[in-house]
């Protein structure tokens, strides 16, 4: 009898590490595949529809805000034309920066015009924590320029899958740096 209670703890406890373990893993596996350039793994790992529309979205309203608030934007009788274009420009560049290279580069803490480049950046460091029960954020920080990265949220698809699903950008991205 207490020989099935033992295995019944062990396997409780290995589903359980298992289970609670399973996104770093997944972290370092989205990483490997950044770093070593494989797009199959990385195609695997992201669910790019979700990621686009999240940068979409994100980046529409940045720069909605930023043009309603630049006092030489709301007298510039040309700033409506510029609205209304902002979207299918906005639409056009996240379509062009999220794939596999440019999700590798930025999961490298780079830009993703520099996905030529197959290193690591050694001023970048990351701290992850789970969000809830069936989601995860890494978020990245540059220690040389002390400048918050982009953030990465995963979710959990069954057991102890994930799949990237969005990519929060650095609210200070459009704010002037004079």
């Amino acid at each position: 009898m207490r020989k099935w209670i033992a295995i019944g703890a062990a396997l409780v406890l290995l589903l359980g590490g298992v289970y609670l373990g399973s996104p770093y893993y997944a972290i370092h596996s989205l990483r490997a595949a950044a770093r070593d350039a494989d797009t199959d793994k990385l195609e695997a790992s992201v669910d790019f529809p979700a990621v686009r529309e999240s940068l979409k979205s994100q980046m529409s309203a940045a720069m909605m805000t930023k043009m309603q608030n630049d006092p030489e934007m709301r007298d510039n009788p040309f700033a409506g034309l510029g609205a209304m274009m902002i979207p299918t420009i906005i639409d056009r560049m996240i379509d062009s920066f999220v794939t596999p290279d440019g999700i590798a580069a930025m999961m490298r803490g780079q830009k993703p015009t520099d996905a030529v480049k197959a290193d690591e950046n050694p001023d970048v460091e990351s701290s992850s924590a789970y969000v809830g029960l069936d989601r995860f954020r890494v978020r990245l920080h540059n220690k040389a320029s002390d400048e918050e990265g982009p953030s990465f949220l995963l979710e959990r698809r069954g057991f102890a899958t994930w799949k990237l699903i969005r990519v929060e950008m650095p609210a200070d991205l459009f704010e002037d740096k004079n």
